[in-house]
C-alpha cells in the first residue's frame, strides 16, 4: 500500500486515550483511508513546518485535501469516514456548532493525562499496520 499525504491523523503518541483511539480507528477503517503519525515524530515536525503550521500536542489533527482539521472537527471527520456506529456518531456530532464541540474537546484534552495516564514512549505499530504509519 502506497502512503499518500492525505487523510493523515496526527495524534499524541504518549497519550493512552490517543493510543486506544488510533487502535479503534484502525479496526473501523475498513477501506484503509487513514494514515497515522505521532505528533512527537520527526515526520510530524517536518510536515507541519513545511505547511507553515504550528505543532500542537493538545489536539488530534487530521490533514486532508490540503487542509488541517483540529480538535472536534478532526474527530468528526474521522468518525464520518468510518463504518457502522462510529459514522452515525460523527454525523450526530456534526450538528453541534464548532465552538461548543471544541469547548468539550479542549476540556477533555486538558485532563486526559490525569484521567487515563500517559506512556513513556510513543506507539509502535503492529506489523500488520506498519505500512499505515509515518515514522
Amino acid at each position: 500500500m502506497e502512503k499518500k499525504y492525505n487523510n493523515i491523523i496526527f495524534f499524541d503518541g504518549v497519550c493512552n486515550v490517543c493510543d486506544k483511539t488510533v487502535d479503534f480507528i484502525i479496526t473501523k477503517d475498513k477501506k484503509n483511508e487513514f494514515f497515522y503519525s505521532s505528533l512527537q515524530s520527526d515526520f510530524s515536525k517536518r510536515f507541519f513546518k513545511s505547511k507553515n503550521q504550528k505543532l500542537n500536542l493538545e489536539s488530534i489533527v487530521v490533514y486532508t485535501e490540503d487542509k488541517f482539521l483540529y480538535k472536534s472537527r478532526g474527530m468528526i471527520y474521522i468518525l464520518k469516514n468510518l463504518v457502522g456506529f462510529p459514522r452515525i456518531i460523527g454525523l450526530l456530532l456534526n450538528i453541534f456548532p464548532k465552538f461548543i464541540s471544541d469547548y468539550f474537546y479542549s476540556l477533555f484534552a486538558k485532563y486526559r493525562y490525569k484521567l487515563f495516564g500517559k506512556m513513556d514512549v510513543c506507539k509502535i505499530p503492529t506489523e500488520n499496520h506498519f505500512s499505515r504509519f509515518y515514522e
